[in-house]
């Protein structure tokens, strides 16, 4: 060895000066001599990897470990190079060993926690990163993992923590700020996270990192607009290094509708790292917006193939079955949301009823999404109760006098406020899947609600001048819903009915929406200030002879006081309108109007100016 000493040394001279190609023709030169060093093939395996060729890397390193099975670090090294290959199994099998000769071995452990995060196994990944962390506890790329996993896991003030730890660790690093700016991002503070990736491009306006996550920060403020040049810009920085900065403006094109331009970017996005989870789902939300169902499914599966537990590809693709009207699949697949939305998750200590016989028992039926899911999915209580359990249905404060006319059994209470003792609970949304619905047995009938008789007199003498025929228009739905753009419509398509003879237009908007103009001659009375609650909408709606409305509560409100209400549904419809029909089997006296192409709202009036007359005329 010591002929080949002098070598050997000006090899790792120019390998610790990062001069790889100095570093590779050195080792090379060691091993004409001694082409069993396992040291030099190790680390000529490492300089083949730095310069990308990570094929050739493992061989080299893996001739080193047959050499010297008992090499630590030859099996780290090894396992560092296959998780940069995207061979993330090979990866795990490779730290281990490492881990199992020297189980202090940092950088294994990291490898590890690594590799686990990146299939979506955050228990796991977080036990490997904080021991290695608690060997060295200022390791940048640790941390960053192990902030990434309690995000992924929910726990946001433990991922907000370690964020403060990275950035201590070094104030102005591009990782610590990323990290910083995810974890607000995650926690739904969108203003300061853009301020945080604001400040990553005034210090790295090289990185594409700061462009990419002020464009997320935007597209969540609902400033998509100034998104897209952030995007490109980003995009021009990373070109073809990193998939994330495609997979964002694709994205954001999905929620300007520009689906076609969506595709490209996450195709590309693929291209680059093919088994990305994330992307595939993104993509086949995409096919989604286009009623390519198929290809949807496809997505979908190839996100759970490369990562079987991922919420996001579970919660779409349970959309998908239940939009096709497959609901035993749908709803088994539905459950993933309690992962996918920690927040609507409440905490008992009662166990959950998935269906078993609780005659004798009291349950609490518990809302967990809109007014218009509760409402929606309120008449399954009666079902409940005809199983011989006393029922408590719990709701929001809006909907506690409405859902308290369908049965004086049932007792309701407003949510956050103390319940009636009870033995079991179950959430409303997972009631279909516990009494085994289907799209056959759905029970469809109306009205299951009611509007309270003064309340209905009330609004008799408030619209005894109106002549006509009294039609309810809601145009928008709540804008923090995440399909809100393509679901509402506005008050100017509604204004294409003003020349209807014989109607008087009554508003039903409450929120955003309201404060549209009101189209030049377009009659319409508003005396929303008094809808202090759904009970009043529900008696104001008693009085009217039709409700049009977009996708939103009150349209479930007027179907579910069995009152005549015609729908407006989107291209890509919400799963409970189902597909190629004009009724609906939760509502009887609802009928549905369909776009017949994205968010083309002038053809469905059209269609409804149509339908409009005929009803006047008889």
């Amino acid at each position: 060895m010591s002929s080949a000493s002098t070598p050997m040394q000006r090899a790792v001279d120019h390998h610790t000066q990062g001069r790889f190609a100095e570093a590779e023709a050195a080792y090379r030169e060691v091993l004409r001599d001694y082409p069993n060093n396992p040291d030099a093939l190790n680390l000529l395996g490492v300089a083949c990897s730095q310069q990308g060729r990570r094929d050739e890397a493992i061989g080299y390193i893996q001739r080193a470990i047959s050499l010297h099975p008992g090499g630590a670090d030859f099996h780290s090294n090894l396992a560092l190079v296959y998780a940069e290959n995207g061979q993330i199994e090979n990866a795990l099998a490779s730290a281990r060993a490492a881990v199992a000769l020297r189980p202090n071995h940092v950088e294994a452990m990291f490898i590890l926690g690594n590799a686990l995060r990146r299939l979506g196994r955050y228990p796991e990944a977080q036990q490997w990163l904080e021991r290695s962390l608690s060997i060295r506890p200022d390791q940048p790329e640790a941390l960053t993992g192990l902030a990434d996993v309690y995000r992924q896991m929910g726990r946001m003030n433990e991922a907000d923590a370690i964020a403060k730890r990275l950035l201590e660790v070094r104030p102005t690093s591009l990782e610590g700020l990323a990290v910083r700016g995810e974890t607000l991002l995650a926690q739904r503070r969108f203003h300061e996270a853009a301020a945080v990736f604001q400040s990553v491009i005034d210090a790295y306006p090289n990185s594409w990192v700061g462009y990419n996550g002020l464009g997320v920060a935007r597209v969540r403020q609902g400033r998509a607009a100034e998104a897209a040049p952030l995007y490109k810009k980003s995009i021009e920085l990373a070109k073809t290094s990193n998939p994330c900065p495609y997979n964002n403006a694709g994205f954001a094109c999905i929620g300007e509708g520009q689906i076609e331009e969506a595709i490209e970017h996450f195709e590309k996005a693929l291209e680059i790292r093919a088994d990305f989870p994330e992307v595939h789902t993104n993509l086949g939300n995409a096919y989604g917006a286009r009623l390519e169902l198929d290809r949807a499914m496809a997505a979908y599966n190839r996100a759970l193939f490369f990562q079987p537990d991922n919420q996001d590809a579970h919660w779409n693709k349970s959309l998908l079955l239940l939009l096709q009207g497959k609901f035993a699949e749908g709803f088994l697949e539905y459950e993933w949301r309690w992962l996918k939305f920690l927040e609507h998750r409440q905490s008992f200590r009662q166990p959950r009823w998935d269906g078993y016989d609780i005659t004798g028992k009291t349950i609490l039926l518990h809302s967990e999404q809109g007014f218009g899911d509760t409402i929606q999915f309120a008449r399954f209580a009666e079902i409940v109760r005809a199983r011989g359990a006393d029922v408590i249905l719990g709701c929001g404060e809006e909907l506690v006098s409405l859902l308290s006319s369908m049965n004086d059994k049932i007792r309701v209470v407003a949510r956050g406020k103390p319940s009636p003792p009870f033995d079991v609970h179950c959430p409303l949304l997972s009631l279909p899947y516990a009494l085994g619905i289907t799209v056959d047995t759905i029970p469809g009938k109306t009205p299951y609600v009611f509007a309270n008789e003064s309340s209905k007199n009330h609004w008799r003498q408030k619209l005894v001048d109106l002549k006509g025929v009294k039609i309810g228009i809601c145009w928008g739905g709540d804008s923090e819903h995440t399909r809100n753009s393509d679901r509402s419509a506005s008050l100017e398509l509604f204004g294409a009915l003003r020349d209807m003879l014989g109607v008087h237009w009554v508003s039903l908007q409450k929120g955003a929406p309201r404060r549209e103009p009101v189209p030049a001659g377009f009659d319409l009375t508003d005396m929303t200030d008094e809808l202090h609650d759904f009970a009043d909408t529900a008696a104001l709606i008693a009085n009217l002879d039709l409700v049009i409305s977009v996708d939103t509560a009150v349209a479930h409100l007027a179907g579910a006081l069995g009152k005549a209400v015609w729908t407006l549904v989107s291209y890509a419809p919400d799963w409970r309108w189902l597909l190629d029909r004009e009724d609906s089997p939760w509502y009887p006296t609802m009928r549905l109007f369909r776009q017949r192409k994205r968010r083309d709202w002038a053809e469905v009036m059209g269609r409804v100016h149509a339908a409009l007359e005929q009803l006047v005329n008889r």
